[in-house]
């Protein structure tokens, strides 16, 4: 009866009930695996990047992108082959690696010595077999131990451990089946009709062809086309295949069921959709179902000029935040928490002028919104078209969703394009009117809520925008060679070479101040009063005003302005004192190995002409990646106290404390004290050096910080990214009739697309692959650290990658937990642990010392055995560390400033 029981799979069913799978993201559940993943990729839009396949398990935390690495991993790590859970802990004969882990990932292990020319020994019993050539190897393994498991491993090799794991939870993928009934018997199609559901998912295919994919229409109308050809084909043979199916199974031949079923086999076929008659058979046919069924909110044409047919583009910012998912996104990230340190600086509600408005501190939900205007070239810059399509930008973020949110490409909105020189000719009034309308209905009247059952208001926080953006739209004067250039004081051009902002001898702009300038420029027709040449648009607001709403760019004003240019004057000082050359600078940059990002943003080799361009040039974060690693690749020929290169070093720690996003009044203090020395080291090494505007604009940031918040949540390196869409859309459309109406929409049916997605953005975690093992399976070590964090749990989840809101952590790299001394402590990565969704970090400690020549820090392991477990929120930064070896020492450098 037990072994009856046991090879049985419908008697199990029978005294316990079947397995049922359930849908992580609804209450639907099925009996098989495959009818859920079905489930998945048509109820809830699988797409690759924003909403992955998740594992059919409920205790698995694993996502995947395409359905057949899913399969490989429901077949690799929840095969119904193992009866038991099974998991062992592998050594290596070559060296002294010892880890519990798969035989895949131990194979992939031996695979590293073969490749290093090492003979590798066959680990199964009674084998002799061995080989240094990785082809053989696998060859022999694949012919001669392919029923092989590990209790086939050689004693030594290989200690296994078992758990009981219940015959029901084991579905092997592979053999299920594929039809689809199992949608109509578990009443999957409740409300919605498959067919429906069915042709929804194919006008979303042909809309991500047309935004995602940058599809032309011609194009997609010729795939469509062609499709239908090859439809009509088969429709032709569909019936005497039927026939022949009926006459080979013994069945009677009747005409009129054979019409039935073609007429049925016809009318499942998705292709239909595209045919003359169908609902995707012509462009416009496509644009009506789009406009329909993904609520696009189309951009409305403004005429400026109806003789010579100037014209802009307005997206309603009003009818996009009247969308239940775009409100519900907000209400769900929505955090409310009382501020527990007032002299703390996280974000922008901890800042003096989030607190000096009245409509944002309601206790009651308010929208903020942040606004970012530029101007940018749809062509090349450098071409025959150079200014001619030069086109104004107007986008908006909703600033209550959390920075990793708003930083999402998705997650910023189109408000307005126009032609740049229409912004000379007809001035931002003009252009702007529509969304000053839409915002003064939203500060003075709000939206209607129905899940909250109130109304809800708003207004602009602030606009993110370069110095010449900002000075432009706020009013101020848009040339930094006049005397009045700052829009945050009043100082002289000629002064900021002789003092300093710290000293208190610059008056600061106040909004009293500035409406009474207003009012005597407009009084006495001036041009300009004290750098105000014209009042900003936006002050027609309630609730905003242009002395408190324009935060400074630290992107353009260090990675494009101090950094390049202190860098291009200290390196020609190093280069003149004969510590290095040009030549010898530049193969150092190329031949450094770079890692992970690092390796992404790597500096290019300087121009032997740097010093005549008074810049090393890069972009902002190749400046970034040079200014952090600089000290490891030429630290070592800079002779201790040379103050040249203590200038690169106060540098690189300013960015540190810049592009760290919490400060408190001790670490704004620091930031002060070191942007006050910079100064004083860089007139005394070059007292020639005129400080650039940008200087005193960096003297600004402490006080600055205080009044906005951490600065790095305004800058515009997001922002920015955002205008490789259009680009790209000339550049597959090549057409320049109306382009402004063609890029805005096709935003707009990319907005479309995207909010149809479960998700604009990507889960908070992603792991590919996981071990489930019991604490007792591992090495002591980590069993103790476990047991001291968590208790007598039973099982983990053991990862060597993951990622986790949006940054990649992975085994090797390095983490900064802790303090000793006022310095921060290290810990290498060695596993990634998930417990109940919540992940944390497997660490093993090491010793680090601050080598100040370097402003980085020298690590050395610890004697000690113990590991440590850290989760997020207990870590220095978020940010992993990348170990780099120079001069036989290992060394990290931090992006950000550690310890607050």
């Amino acid at each position: 009866m037990f072994i009856l029981f046991f090879f049985c799979p419908s008697l199990q069913a029978v005294l316990f009930g079947a397995m049922r799978w359930s849908c992580k993201s609804c209450n639907y559940s099925s009996r098989n695996q495959r009818t859920l993943i079905v489930h998945y990729k048509l109820k809830h839009c699988h797409q690759a990047r924003n909403c992955p396949l998740p594992c059919v398990y409920a205790d698995c935390v694993c996502s995947f992108r395409t359905e057949s690495s899913l399969k490989k991993h429901l077949t690799r790590d929840h095969s119904q082959a193992r009866s038991k859970q099974v998991t062992a802990r592998l050594n290596c004969e070559l060296c002294n690696f010892s880890e519990t882990c798969s035989d895949i990932q131990y194979f992939a292990h031996l695979k590293i010595h073969i490749h290093n020319k090492e003979t590798v020994k066959c680990p199964f019993k009674d084998c002799s077999f061995q080989s240094n050539v990785y082809s053989t190897f696998r060859a022999h393994k694949s012919k001669k131990h392919h029923l092989c498991s590990f209790d086939n491993f050689r004693e030594n090799l290989c200690q296994t451990f078992t758990q009981g794991t219940s015959n029901s939870e084991s579905t092997d993928f592979e053999t299920l089946s594929d039809d689809l009934t199992d949608l109509i018997t578990d009443n999957y199609v409740e409300d919605q009709d498959l067919h429906d559901l069915l042709q929804h998912k194919v006008a979303s295919l042909l809309l991500r062809m047309q935004t995602s994919l940058h599809v032309s229409k011609t194009t997609t109308q010729e795939i469509i086309n062609e499709l239908c050809s090859i439809s009509s084909i088969v429709e032709e043979c569909t019936p005497k295949i039927i026939e022949s199916v009926l006459i080979k199974h013994n069945c009677a031949v009747n005409s009129a069921v054979t019409t039935a079923v073609t007429e049925i086999v016809k009318k499942a076929n998705p292709l239909s959709f595209l045919s003359k008659g169908g609902p995707f058979g012509s462009e416009y046919k496509r644009a009506t179902f789009f406009k329909n069924n993904f609520k696009v909110i189309e951009p409305i044409e403004y005429v400026l000029d109806a003789s010579s047919r100037r014209k802009f583009v307005y997206i309603p910012v009003l009818k996009l935040l009247n969308r239940n998912d775009v409100l519900d996104k907000i209400l769900a990230t929505e955090h409310r928490e009382a501020d527990k340190h007032l002299s703390q600086y996280k974000t922008y509600r901890d800042s003096l002028y989030y607190k000096d408005n009245k409509l944002l501190l309601s206790e009651d939900l308010r929208i903020a919104l942040g606004l970012y205007i530029d101007d940018f070239e749809v062509c090349n810059p450098l071409g025959t078209s150079k200014k001619k399509h030069k086109v104004c930008a107007v986008y908006w973020v909703i600033s209550n969703l959390p920075i990793r949110y708003r930083s999402s490409v998705q997650s910023i909105y189109l408000a307005c394009l126009c032609h740049s020189n229409d912004v000379k000719s007809y001035g931002y009034g003009a252009i702007l009117e529509p969304l000053i309308k839409d915002l003064e209905v939203l500060e003075q009247q709000g939206l209607y809520v129905q899940k909250l059952g109130t109304t809800v208001r708003g207004t602009v926080l602030y606009v993110s925008a370069d110095n010449l953006g900002a000075h432009s739209l706020a009013g101020f004067q848009e040339n930094f060679n006049v005397d009045k250039f700052c829009r945050f004081c009043l100082a002289s051009r000629q002064d900021i070479d002789i003092l300093e902002v710290k000293e208190g001898v610059f008056p600061l702009r106040t909004v009293e101040a500035h409406k009474h300038d207003i009012l005597e420029l407009n009084r006495h027709q001036l041009v300009s009063l004290n750098g105000v040449k014209g009042d900003c648009v936006l002050n027609r607001l309630s609730h905003f005003h242009t002395i408190q709403g324009f935060p400074p760019d630290f992107m353009h004003d260090l990675f494009e302005g101090i950094v390049p240019r202190e860098l291009s004057l200290c390196i020609k000082s190093l280069i003149s004192k004969q510590y290095f050359t040009i030549d010898e600078l530049n193969s150092i940059i190329v031949s450094f190995p770079f890692k992970c990002t690092d390796k992404t943003n790597r500096p290019k080799p300087i121009s032997k002409y740097f010093a005549l361009k008074k810049s090393i040039g890069g972009n902002s974060h190749e400046n970034w990646t040079l200014l952090r690693l600089l000290p490891l690749m030429i630290g070592h020929l800079i002779p201790e106290g040379d103050k040249t290169w203590g200038i690169i070093l106060d540098l690189k720690e300013i960015v540190e404390l810049l592009a760290s996003g919490h400060f408190s009044e001790e670490t704004l203090a620091y930031l002060e004290c070191k942007i006050s020395d910079h100064r004083c080291l860089l007139k005394e090494v070059f007292p020639n050096f005129h400080l650039l505007p940008k200087h005193h604009f960096l003297e600004h940031y402490p006080e600055l910080i205080r009044r906005f918040g951490p600065l790095i949540d305004f800058w515009t390196i997001r922002f920015e990214a955002k205008h490789s869409f259009f680009k790209r859309v000339v550049h597959n459309s090549h057409n320049f009739r109306n382009i402004l109406l063609t890029l805005a929409t096709k935003h707009q049916l990319s907005l479309a697309y995207h909010l149809d997605l479960p998700s604009l953005f990507r889960p908070d975690l992603e792991v590919g692959h996981t071990l489930v093992v019991s604490p007792d399976a591992l090495e002591h070590s980590m069993k103790q650290a476990i047991e001291l964090k968590y208790g007598n749990i039973t099982l983990v989840s053991l990862a060597t990658h993951a990622c986790l809101y949006g940054t990649k952590y992975s085994e090797g790299m390095f983490l900064s937990v802790g303090h000793t001394s006022g310095l921060p402590d290290f810990g290498k990565l060695v596993k990634i642990l998930v417990v109940s969704s919540k992940v944390s970090f497997i660490m093993e400690p090491y010793q680090a010392w601050y080598i100040e020549h370097l402003r980085s820090y020298e690590l050395m392991k610890k004697q000690s055995s113990e590991l440590v477990i850290a989760e997020l929120h207990e870590l220095n930064g978020y940010q992993p560390l990348y170990p780099y070896i120079r001069v036989g020492k290992l060394m990290v450098t931090p992006k950000v400033f550690l310890l607050h």
